[in-house]
């Protein structure tokens, strides 16, 4: 079972989510999580012990594995294994500590890792990099280091009544309004712009529900783009908010499209599927 707080959502308390929940039922990432994964148990819970508590009493066959969405720094729940993901633009060994920077707690608490990832590393990125990235960390034996980067899929239609199919391949003469809303939209845009003729670019606040003034403002910014060939291009995540927002324009849903991505390891993938396939007690 996946267990999640259910940042910035509407309800309070304890929530078993379902595809068909809206992002202010369960919150924008557990709800993109279960869509993308339809088979598994996400639940919502301010209360971690509690939510752990609830879903073993009310899920059968009771869940063997839970993962704990952004827990590192939660206390009241001991993990069998702790997973850190740092960002490849954004090393904790040059970041500082929270209101200087970033960091929620020095960056020393890393030894509590078993498991390190570095994300959102170029494609190309050169063999040498991993090892003075592996010298900056200086990660103990017990810890193993990873390196992903993220890959994109084919854009898709936000609202399926849309029925208008297009591929990334096909949109190099279009004008582009991006469309974001996410901690950081920087390796996005910069995917994107390499698809597209021109792009513009509207960026939100990491979560941001939009309003109607929102809305009014992304109108007006996609109806001065000159082309007849224009596209709204957004993430995921905000495809999520969007989908079920009775404020979202009539007008603009012909045109809006997201571009899902996945994970891919480019060093020490075999080794991190082991680790987590004996810690559930799978060989």
């Amino acid at each position: 079972a996946v267990l999640s707080r259910g940042y910035k959502r509407e309800t309070k308390g304890f929530r078993i989510a379902s595809c068909t929940d809206t992002y202010k039922e369960v919150g924008d990432e557990p709800l993109q999580i279960k869509q993308k994964f339809p088979d598994i148990t996400l639940a919502v819970d301010g209360d971690r012990c509690r939510g752990i508590e609830k879903v073993l009493s009310a899920v059968k066959p009771r869940p063997d594995v839970f993962l704990l969405d952004d827990a590192f720094q939660h206390r009241y729940v001991t993990p069998d294994l702790s997973i850190l993901l740092i960002d490849y633009n954004r090393l904790i060994t040059d970041d500082l500590l929270f209101p200087a920077g970033n960091l929620r707690e020095p960056a020393k608490s890393k030894d509590r890792a078993q498991i390190v990832v570095v994300t959102k590393c170029p494609a190309d990125i050169k063999p040498i990099e991993f090892r003075i990235i592996g010298k900056k960390l200086k990660l103990y034996p017990y810890q193993s280091l990873h390196f992903t980067t993220t890959k994109y899929d084919e854009p898709k239609a936000v609202f399926e009544a849309n029925g208008k199919e297009v591929r990334a391949g096909s949109i190099s003469d279009y004008e582009a309004l991006l469309l974001t809303g996410i901690a950081n939209p920087a390796p996005f845009e910069e995917y994107v712009r390499k698809l597209v003729k021109n792009a513009e670019a509207i960026n939100f606040s990491d979560h941001h529900n939009f309003s109607k003034n929102d809305y009014s403002n992304i109108e007006k910014a996609f109806g001065k783009l000159s082309s007849e060939k224009k596209i709204i291009i957004t993430t995921e995540k905000d495809a999520v908010r969007m989908k079920n927002d009775p404020n979202f324009p009539e007008s603009l849903k012909n045109h809006i499209y997201h571009i899902p991505m996945f994970i891919s390891f480019l060093y020490g993938g075999e080794d991190f599927d082991k680790q987590i396939l004996k810690l559930c007690g799978k060989k």
